[in-house]
């Protein structure tokens, strides 16, 4: 039975070009592009709307480049486009200041079967499946001629130029191909091939290249099922000649008589199977073409690996910088390795949540320019953090002059709410010293309300896929509010469920109960001066 095998050599990507920096991403069904991190690819241009376009896939179009609503615009070969445009190979994409080029790959055949009718080779037409050493390279000493000498050399210089390339090609496809090119170079053969394990271990065609044009490619699967169960490098000698190919389609069709193939394998595991084979020679290849093919096979499995390695790298960078924004650093390096999941979606959790906003913001701003009030609450909020994130808090969101902040998820600690309450002193008192610098400049003094509560509240990643966030939901988020815009500059108000956790570890003010908006009762509300010693 025969059975198609998916060629990959289809993909498309994306060329971006920044000032003297270049990359290239490959593109999926769906792409967001933007100069925000929740984009699947971030563009850092100040000119490159948040949100900008989006090219996706269309099974009836192909690509399809869409604006969604950017500032400044999306060009295609130096035209604004309205809505959509069908990508071609080689459209220049202008966005801001960056300039992007989409290639397309065409596949190399479009038509593609292995023939499945699986055994073993003969002993007597297996010409090697080791390196056996009357055929090993000799030592200088033992060579006898210059023809010798030279073809060992060339043979050798290629694979060193084929490493050479492997070490600078950051493209999987791409190396691929030259991989094949080398091959043709110096081994005598009339197809060569790459086939790469997928997820369930079956192996898919990556790479091709032929002498001639074949409108229908017919793939032996003898040697690679041979070379997948024992993962060594086989060598036959006579493929026509061998009995157990009589009447097989695959030699036939292809007139085959030599052939070699290699596993690709790193640590014992096997990514995939190198295949050459000649409708020419017989006893094509010996032990050196077989050492040197396994050779590039073992360069190409360290490659693929140092590829992957490359993108959970970068995949990292990207999840890491998100996190880093709401998560203190160490609890930002436990999502990137996975100890801590944040995952869609929402679940029930007891936290404490601390408000804090600039009294008189209002204003104050109105007598600032636009640029200085920026300024001020950047370095403000700079300030803030650093004191929320050295007591393990999560940074929910800023809105305006206002900062949120939660303890207790996504990780908890048994003196949560007690961290919390030690965070809003610590903020109070850093204010002060951050106060006399802004006035022995001339600048206004910055004052503080805070308000804290404890309570159950769902906490989850929110949000839609492109655009998610870590956030928490519920009365006990309402109360914490409420306190907040009833303190006063300077005030830290908790209630009575934060403060029947905190062990008279506080000096704390019985203020008058608070008339909240929403709640039937007053709420018993404290005002927090300092810590006991």
């Amino acid at each position: 039975m025969d059975f198609e095998v998916k060629d990959y050599l289809g993909k498309a990507k994306l060329i971006i070009c920044n000032g003297d920096s270049k990359r290239e991403v490959s593109l999926g069904v769906e792409n967001t592009v933007g100069r925000i991190p929740q984009n699947l690819i971030q563009i850092p241009d100040r000119l490159v709307s948040k949100e900008h376009c989006l090219i996706f896939y269309d099974p009836r179009r192909g690509y399809v480049l869409k604006d969604v609503g950017s500032s400044n615009g999306t060009y295609v070969n130096g035209q604004r486009i309205q809505t959509e445009v069908v990508l071609k190979d080689g459209d220049a994409i202008g966005l801001g200041t960056t300039r992007c080029i989409f290639v397309r790959e065409k596949s190399a055949t479009s038509s593609t079967q292995i023939d499945e009718k699986c055994g073993t080779i003969p002993v007597s037409n297996i010409r090697s499946k080791i390196v056996p050493k009357e055929d090993r390279f000799l030592p200088e000493q033992e060579i006898q001629d210059e023809k010798t000498l030279r073809t060992d050399y060339e043979k050798l210089r290629i694979t060193h130029e084929l490493q050479r390339s492997i070490g600078l090609e950051l493209d999987l496809d791409r190396l691929f191909t030259r991989i094949l090119d080398h091959t043709f170079q110096f081994l005598d053969c009339d197809r060569a091939m790459i086939l790469i394990a997928d997820e369930t271990g079956d192996l898919k065609l990556r790479a091709l290249k032929t002498r001639r044009k074949e409108e229908k490619l017919i793939i032996s699967s003898t040697l690679i099922r041979q070379v997948q169960a024992e993962k060594v490098g086989i060598i036959s000698a006579d493929a026509l000649s061998d009995d157990r190919f009589d009447g097989a389609e695959s030699i036939l069709l292809q007139m085959i008589r030599s052939s070699m193939a290699v596993p690709i394998l790193h640590e014992g595991d096997l990514l995939g199977v190198m295949l050459i084979d000649s409708s020419v020679s017989v006893n094509a290849y010996c032990e050196k073409d077989l050492l040197l093919l396994s050779n590039i096979a073992n360069q190409t499995a360290q490659f693929i690996k140092n590829v992957e390695l490359a993108k959970r790298i970068e995949s990292e960078a990207i999840t890491r910088e998100r996190f880093q924004r709401l998560l203190s650093p160490d609890l930002a390096e436990l999502v990137v390795s996975g100890a801590l999941k944040v995952e869609k979606g929402g679940e029930n959790r007891f936290a404490t949540v601390l408000f804090a906003d600039i009294r008189g913001f209002t204003s104050m701003s109105e007598n600032m320019s636009a640029s200085g009030v920026l300024q001020m609450l950047n370095e403000y909020f700079e300030l803030m953090v650093e004191i929320v994130f050295s007591y393990e808090g999560t940074v929910d969101k800023f809105v305006g002059d206002n900062i949120m902040v939660i303890w207790g998820t996504p990780i908890s600690h048994t003196d949560d709410p007690v961290r919390a309450v030690r965070a809003a002193l610590t903020m109070q008192y850093a204010l002060e010293e951050f106060n006399k610098a802004r006035e022995s400049a001339g600048e206004q003094a910055i004052r503080i309300g805070i308000g804290i509560n404890s309570g159950e509240l769902v906490a989850g990643y929110i949000g839609s896929s492109r655009t998610m966030s870590y956030s928490v939901i519920g009365d006990a988020v309402n109360v914490a509010s409420r306190l907040c815009s009833a303190a006063k500059p300077g005030q830290i108000l908790i209630s009575e469920d934060t403060f029947r956790l905190l062990d008279n570890q506080f000096e704390v003010k019985d203020l008058p109960p608070l008339h909240a908006k929403g709640k039937s009762k007053p709420l018993k509300v404290y005002n927090v001066l300092s810590e006991l010693p």
